[in-house]
């Protein structure tokens, strides 16, 4: 029988399941790299566990900000979450063709106490128009 799927965050190599019928919890080993795994508990029930990786943890938001392409250009962008270590965000369709992976750009954006924070960072990935950017910068990033 299929369960719900879970998010496991990976500490050392290992993730904690907790079966959704019988409440069993039990630690797995995982190898580098897996994203997905399937469980299957003694009771028979199977649970798809969705692998987080990340060090520290990535808060969504909602908010405004402009890019400076290294042209100069400012472009708006809307920021849909935040970590310790990058960014990611929402770039109009129009500007896509202006950035590429591995470029070195500048995001302008207000924190919630009202700062307004410019930070350096570098184009990781580009899916449809979501942009996720690594800090170049060691500061630390406060939430939005």
């Amino acid at each position: 029988m299929r369960g719900k799927s879970q998010t496991c965050n990976v500490i050392d190599g290992r993730i904690r399941v907790t079966c959704p019928r019988c409440e069993k919890k039990r630690y797995l080993a995982v190898p580098a790299g897996t994203r997905k795994k399937t469980v299957r508990c003694n009771c028979g029930m199977s649970t798809l566990c969705t692998l987080n990786n990340r060090s520290s943890p990535r808060e969504s938001t909602c908010s405004k900000g402009l890019v400076v392409l290294p042209n100069r250009r400012e472009c708006p962008v809307y920021l849909s979450d935040i970590s310790l270590g990058g960014i990611g965000f929402l770039m109009p369709y129009q500007f896509l063709r202006s950035v590429s992976s591995g470029q070195e750009i500048s995001i302008k954006f207000r924190s919630i106490a009202g700062t307004m924070i410019q930070r350096r960072l570098r184009i990781k990935s580009i899916a449809s128009n979501r942009i996720g950017g690594q800090f170049l910068d060691n500061r630390f990033s406060p939430s939005l």
